[in-house]
């Protein structure tokens, strides 16, 4: 009788560990009615990230839910603590204003906290506004320790996973993009474009070199002061401060992914 209570005790543990953790990567831990529930999908997140961060790692953020009125905020301490609290910060270092609509579809994983953040300028509309504490300047470190944050706090799935498609994404720079992943000196995003749609004007540059590599359809890049065709399975460096466009005249929709890197790209 003890070894068969004990037997059932192993698997009852065991079966508790395996629906946790493929709960956690299914996004399918909660009901309808707890989805909405900012402070659950807040520690299902930073019960999340607690796995991803070095031992070094400590911030804080606060959370302003404009929907529900009231703030929330993460503790994340050296040693992999991270801890949910209801109430505003004094110490927080970013603050972050979104709905419980927003959080709950980035949970959901129909949106990424990096697209939901997106601008193409400051003054901009973002489903995910962010704000630094007013003391607080934007150094390498800092934004290091941003891009951390939105990039794998908020993406419960293991390994993390992030869809593309048109319906995943916001209309940033003329073009439907998801912003992919982003260090200091690294950055990359996926687009769409579709018919009457442009990424850029003339005269947008910058200081960095960048890259696009077609992977769907075909249309057209003015690289420079040269306007070229492009296609699926081709890719163009763009030197520095060079102009880019890119559109396209086709019904099918053009996809291509964007990279930018360089010392200059802090």
């Amino acid at each position: 009788m003890k070894m068969l209570f004990t037997y059932v005790l192993e698997l009852t543990l065991f079966l508790l560990t395996f629906q946790f953790f493929f709960g956690a990567v299914t996004h399918g831990q909660f009901t309808n009615s707890e989805i909405s529930d900012v402070g659950k999908i807040l520690r299902a997140m930073a019960e999340n990230f607690k796995s991803k961060i070095d031992e070094e790692f400590s911030l804080i953020v606060q959370f302003d839910i404009k929907d529900k009125k009231e703030s929330w905020h993460v503790i994340v301490e050296k040693g992999h603590k991270v801890a949910i609290g209801k109430g505003p910060h004094k110490q927080a270092r970013f603050f972050l204003f979104t709905t419980t609509d927003t959080l709950r579809l980035i949970y959901e994983g129909k949106i990424t906290a990096m697209t939901a953040a997106a601008k193409a300028k400051g003054s901009d509309y973002a489903p995910l506004d962010i704000k630094l504490a007013e003391d607080l300047e934007f150094t390498p470190e800092v934004r290091a320790q941003l891009y951390t944050f939105l990039q794998h706090f908020f993406n419960v799935s293991v390994p993390e996973k992030i869809l593309l498609g048109e319906e995943y994404s916001r209309v940033i720079h003329g073009g439907h993009c998801i912003p992919l992943y982003y260090s200091p000196g690294f950055r990359s995003a996926w687009y769409l474009l579709r018919k009457g749609e442009k990424l850029n004007e003339p005269g947008d540059t910058d200081p960095f070199p960048q890259a696009l590599i077609f992977i769907e359809g075909e249309g057209f890049a003015k690289i420079g002061n040269k306007t070229i065709r492009v296609k699926a399975g081709e890719s163009y460096y763009i030197p520095p401060n060079s102009d880019h466009v890119v559109w396209t005249n086709s019904d099918k929709p053009l996809v291509f992914i964007w990279l930018a890197w360089g010392k200059e790209l802090k």
